[in-house]
């Protein structure tokens, strides 16, 4: 009322618009589309050591600095066309209003949102100055009452608002990162891995505490809070589901200087959120060898190969001996040149690009002969045996993996051998220094299989089909993350039933949310792919006239969507129903598939 707003309060998942909220579907269905667009992924494999960063608070710390964003893309807040002053009652009453455009709702909701900032700041007033402990609760659960359908106040547009700027911010600080010389292997919201170029742990770390202190000292992130989780001394990485590499110690004692270090940088602006994260590596496989590394494997594609004919096995000691050769060898070669070996420099720095081009010519050597030599010959062997076992076993498996977590394939019925040679050559092809190696092995082991190196079999697909639910928050701690609910590593067992975990503090998120979630998410696609528009396959252009069968230029109108993918999604979502024991989720999709014949699974 001070601000001369209308409450838009209403017990249900859209906003009380006086009616308005149900002629415009959009900024229901759109959230979904974008939220796998915002994460960075480069697979590859990494000499040096790479370093994970939990990031936390950066819901509110975009909202405290939208203007300041908007300000870095070169528009200034107090010009942008969302800014237009708000109108008084006596001009709406009156008609003199200024009509804005109808098309974006997130314009229109731009005093609200500015109205959300001034509150959130006040918050951190009181948090800052008279320590008020409900203010602090309110801002540990801002972004989950905000993003609540269930919330009074909940307006998807103010969602849609706050969410496009965390992208922003997240972009601006991935772009930071780069300046700051690191190289991004994987970022999303919830944490960045980054190679730092260096040989050694401690040398990575001082660096890492370098860069985020840098980045701290920046108004933009001043209020992001970052945190160590653990290292690798060596990474290859393809995707957060299928990773592994030799696992770095932390410090013991880079806690309390992590601690010390954010005390030094605290204003008015920080939140006192925990911002101490543990992963939760229950679902990845450890293997210790005899110098105290720890190779870590989690490789989401060795879990479609079959146990039967000894793949999985066979899969995770052919790259873990790799990695540890590989490894050795790099370490060997990176001790001839510590500074107690070479007397005569007095600062050796750790830097890739500074070592002497025989150390890494050696290294690269060695890989290729090893990938050519030992390591083709133990192929060459463990290939036959698997294809000599052809298909005898898999009758025993038989129903028992139509309900394991291992179901949802997008191949049931390949062939074991062929899976096996697809998988490794696809993780070992991740080494650029092995590239030349690695494809006349893989062409020679398809030989043995008599399949051709070009053939549609021989080309690698994810065995597993992905569909990531958005935002998902943990009721325990607050943590709000993206589940890719067919990969996810974070799972477990209760009561018989497979159930996700946070991997902050190994909570079960509610499976009955999870459901009602997917069943929004049915409907909200169902409705999209009946309100789509229509699009001329010639020239590209959107049908406008309501009547007309053919395009001005004579080209037939298709849709934007294509049924196949709206099928393909509801196949994914009734495996994870049969799977995850949601039988109102199953219940949907059949009523849907019997009222809908045009859908095929």
């Amino acid at each position: 009322q001070k601000h001369n707003a209308i409450v838009w309060c209403s017990p249900g998942p859209r906003p009380d618009l006086g009616g308005h909220e149900h002629d415009d579907n959009r900024l229901v269905a759109e959230l979904e589309e974008t939220a796998s667009t915002a994460q960075v992924n480069n697979s590859g494999c990494y000499s040096a050591v790479c370093v994970e960063l939990d990031l936390d608070a950066l819901a509110v710390t975009t909202l405290l600095q939208a203007h300041h964003i908007n300000e870095m893309e070169g528009t200034s807040s107090s010009v942008a066309f969302d800014a237009a002053p708000q109108a008084s009652l006596q001009d709406m009453m009156g008609g003199a209003e200024s009509t804005l455009t109808a098309y974006d709702e997130t314009a229109r909701c731009a005093p609200a949102f500015r109205i959300l900032r001034q509150m959130v700041a006040a918050w951190l007033r009181d948090v800052s100055i008279y320590q008020n402990v409900f203010a602090d609760f309110q801002i540990i659960h801002f972004y989950r009452w905000l993003r609540d359908s269930s919330s009074l106040m909940y307006d998807p547009a103010l969602h849609r608002i706050l969410y496009t700027h965390m992208h922003k911010l997240f972009l601006h600080l991935v772009a930071e990162f780069k300046r700051l010389g690191s190289i991004i292997v994987f970022a999303n919201f919830n944490k960045i891995v980054l190679c730092t170029k260096k040989r050694r742990v401690d040398d990575a770390i001082a660096y890492v505490q370098y860069i985020v202190n840098s980045i701290r000292g920046k108004e933009l992130f001043h209020s992001i809070d970052i945190s160590f989780s653990q290292c690798w001394e060596y990474l290859m990485w393809l995707d957060p589901a299928n990773h592994g590499g030799i696992k770095g110690k932390l410090p013991k004692d880079l806690s309390q200087i992590e601690n010390k270090s954010q005390d030094e940088n605290k204003d008015s602006n920080d939140e006192d959120e925990d911002p101490e994260k543990q992963m939760n590596t229950e679902n990845s496989e450890v293997v210790e060898e005899e110098d105290s590394s720890v190779i870590e494997m989690n490789w989401n594609m060795a879990e479609y190969l079959p146990e039967w004919c000894g793949c999985q096995s066979s899969f995770n000691n052919v790259i873990a001996s790799y990695m540890n050769a590989v490894f050795e060898k790099l370490q060997e070669e990176s001790g001839r040149f510590t500074p107690g070996n070479t007397p005569m420099k007095r600062k050796v720095s750790s830097q890739i690009s500074r070592k002497p081009a025989d150390a890494l010519k050696g290294f690269e050597d060695y890989a290729q002969d090893l990938v050519s030599g030992e390591l083709a010959q133990k192929l060459y062997f463990i290939t036959q045996k698997i294809h000599k076992k052809g298909t005898r076993g898999r009758e025993e498996e038989g129903e028992d993996a139509q309900l394991s977590t291992q179901s949802i394939s997008t191949d049931p019925h390949s062939i074991p051998a062929l899976e096996f040679v697809k998988s490794v050559t696809k993780v070992l092809s991740l080494d650029s220094a092995v590239t030349e190696q690695v494809c006349k092995l893989r062409r020679d082991l398809l030989k043995l299989l008599n399949i051709g190196e070009f053939s549609p079999e021989a080309e690698w697909k994810d065995p597993c089909v992905s569909y990531v639910l958005p935002e998902v928050i943990c009721r325990a701690c607050n943590h709000c993350r993206n589940i890719d609910l067919c990969k996810d590593p974070h799972q477990s067992v209760e009561n018989g039933v497979h159930v996700w975990l946070c991997p902050v503090c190994s909570t079960s998120y509610t499976s009955g949310e999870i459901q009602h979630q997917l069943i929004a998410l049915i409907h909200t696609n169902s409705m999209a792919h009946v309100l789509q528009d229509l699009q001329c396959d010639r020239c590209s252009q959107v049908k406008q006239p309501n009547m007309a069968l053919y395009c001005t230029c004579g080209g037939r109108y298709r849709t934007l969507l294509k049924r196949e993918e709206f099928s393909q999604k509801l196949k994914i979502f009734n495996r994870i129903a049969v799977i995850y024991n949601m039988p109102l989720l199953k219940e949907t999709i059949e009523w849907m598939l019997t009222n809908n014949t045009w859908i095929k699974t």
